[in-house]
């Protein structure tokens, strides 16, 4: 992974990719320069910038990446010694009355959000001469759009970074703010210890209830490869564009590609509108079952909501894991299918045949189906079934159960820098560090530790102890938002 400071790509980058990516929009920062904006005037808008203080508090120290209206730039603060990220408007653009409500809207927007999956912002304000600003917290890292110029991720890294992203909307979504721009550009990766830390960026256009006054009748905003149906008709939004937009990221971090593009953009958004979603091919039925339930033209019949769309992620990470271990596990539930058993990894048949209703059976053919069934089973027994047999169903799930209770524990402490914070195992709440977690040996399965406090960023590992006494391995310290 590269080392390029926060999530808000350069100017050249941002310009090779718009062949790729078409854009439909006038409200970032991120659109093309304005005709009156010239190369000089960026360079001197940089030039004049350089080695100011902002706030009479942060000192600019160099220019991560600039646009139409804006320049971000590294900057250092010495009342906390770190460095941040400053979103500061274009001396030039400062009159622009439309731009500069979206972008102070931004900034109100950003300051709710604290998931750990959000870009942080610590303040925000005007210059002395009336240039709007944001302090941000200073990443380091790749966007995801850069992260997929070298080929798609693995299916399980793809789920989980859609679950720290839904995680991220989920939050928006209850402060009744939905992004309505979300593509690879605007995620980030960031690597933390040893885990990877994804960041939604740029609510720049984002929407809510109280920002309608900031759009006009037919106006469309977006990007249309990650555009929802609705969007695409110009139709009011509502926080299911994330939920679809999601998807379409998801189904482009494991296939390579996103699964509608076309030569115009218009092409593009007609083939949201219309057009199937093509069938994955390296994704895993039950990923390929969440791609097509998040990806539905109706969303009236798309998964409803981001944390039920973050819970669904986790289940579908679990079989996926599972069925990669040649372990049984239990499938995501499908929608109106609540409490109905399935498997999988394995195959379950049916013993009797399936057919048309014809009516109750008779006595003497139930007696013989079920002299048949025994038959099977007695001889499958006898002639020594195995690990890699089919499953039998609910009684070889309850033993699996009873064989990983009866493992050996490791019992492992786990220490933090800062007291008190939370430890998962396999994404489930274990005790408060300082403390022991039993992990099982001789499962043959890594297991997911996760130790999360309020205020800090995640530290995850995942870990498969060889023996009982096998220590864990360091932890990375917590370190704040």
């Amino acid at each position: 992974m590269s080392d390029t400071p926060t999530g808000f790509p350069g100017k050249t980058a941002r310009l090779e990719r718009t062949s790729k990516r078409h854009k439909v929009s006038e409200a970032t920062d991120e659109s093309d320069p304005p005709p009156s904006a010239s190369a000089s005037s960026f360079e001197l808008t940089i030039e004049e910038d350089m080695g100011r203080s902002i706030a009479g508090r942060y000192e600019i120290t160099g220019v991560i990446g600039e646009g139409g209206m804006g320049v971000v730039y590294e900057a250092y603060d010495p009342q906390t010694d770190r460095k941040v990220a400053i979103k500061l408007v274009r001396a030039e653009c400062a009159s622009d009355r439309k731009f500069l409500t979206r972008f102070r809207r931004e900034m109100e927007v950003t300051t709710q959000l604290r998931h750990p999956s959000t870009i942080r912002v610590f303040e925000h304000g005007e210059t002395e001469d009336g240039r709007p600003f944001m302090v941000m917290e200073l990443l380091r890292g790749e966007s995801l759009a850069d992260r997929l110029e070298r080929g798609p991720l693995d299916e399980l890294e793809a789920l989980q970074f859609a679950r720290q992203i839904a995680e991220s909307l989920s939050e928006a979504h209850e402060h009744g703010i939905f992004h309505r721009d979300l593509k690879p550009d605007n995620i980030f990766i960031e690597k933390v210890g040893v885990s990877k830390v994804v960041k939604v960026l740029d609510f720049g256009i984002a929407g809510g209830v109280d920002a309608t006054r900031l759009t006009q009748a037919g106006e469309v905003f977006g990007t249309p490869q990650y555009m929802s149906p609705e969007q695409c008709n110009g139709l009011p939004l509502d926080h299911r564009t994330d939920i679809y937009s999601l998807g379409i990221i998801l189904y482009e971090m494991i296939e390579g590609r996103p699964p509608f593009s076309a030569e115009s953009p218009m092409a593009t958004m007609l083939k949201h509108v219309r057009s199937k979603v093509p069938i994955p091919r390296k994704a895993s039925r039950v990923t390929t079952r969440l791609l097509m339930q998040v990806l539905r033209k109706d969303r009236s019949k798309r998964i409803q909501t981001a944390e039920d769309l973050a819970r669904r992620i986790g289940e579908t990470i679990g079989a996926v894991r599972a069925e990669q271990e040649g372990r049984a596990a239990a499938e995501p539930a499908r929608p109106g299918t609540a409490g109905r058993p399935a498997v999988v990894g394995r195959t379950v048949s049916s013993a009797l045949p399936v057919g048309p209703a014809a009516g109750p059976r008779p006595w003497w053919w139930i007696a013989g189906a079920a002299a048949v069934l025994v038959a099977g089973i007695t001889g499958y027994a006898a002639f020594g079934g195995g690990e890699d047999a089919p499953a039998a169903g609910a009684e070889d799930t309850k033993a699996a159960q009873t064989k990983t209770r009866t493992l050996p524990r490791n019992r492992a402490l786990v220490h933090t820098n800062v007291k008190g914070a939370t430890v998962l195992l396999d994404g489930e709440p274990q005790c408060k560090t300082p403390c022991m977690v039993a992990v099982p040996v001789g499962d043959g399965r890594s297991h997911e530790i996760r130790v999360t406090k309020d205020g800090y960023v995640d530290v995850v590992t995942n870990w498969q102890p060889k023996s009982v006494s096998e220590p864990l391995p360091p932890l990375p310290d917590l370190k704040p938002l």
